[in-house]
């Protein structure tokens, strides 16, 4: 008998793990919508949670990201980095880069979304 509550005990400490697992996963469209890009749009809560994650990684530690970028006229404190940002994914960990990325300065603090063209980055609205 003991075995069956020790079971019991199990399934529902993993079934409550993993609740609270999806409760603390940032969606990709939580918060307000900070950033319009070439028809995508970032929302607050993904572009806090990708410059904070840009901000931790060591130099190129996930697919050569986050890298060291020179940029004018955006504020804060070089260097600055960039990071991907993946539409309908809230904070890239790897896998396909898609065109858009998140600046952030030296302190973390996130300083525009871009996108890529032949011509350069192209500040986001």
């Amino acid at each position: 008998m003991r075995k069956m509550k020790s079971l019991h005990f199990t399934k529902t400490t993993i079934i409550l793990s993993l609740f609270t697992s999806l409760c603390a996963t940032v969606a990709v469209n939580d918060g307000y919508k900070m950033y319009k890009c070439h028809g995508v749009d970032f929302y607050s809560e993904s572009v806090f949670a990708s410059a904070a994650r840009a901000h931790s990684l060591n130099l190129g530690q996930v697919n050569n990201y986050p890298q060291e970028i020179v940029f004018t006229n955006i504020g804060g404190i070089p260097p600055y980095r960039i990071f991907p940002m993946v539409p309908d994914v809230a904070v890239y960990d790897g896998g396909p880069v898609s065109y858009f990325f998140i600046i952030v300065d030296r302190d973390g603090n996130q300083k525009s979304v871009v996108y890529l063209t032949e011509l350069g980055y192209v500040l986001c609205d």
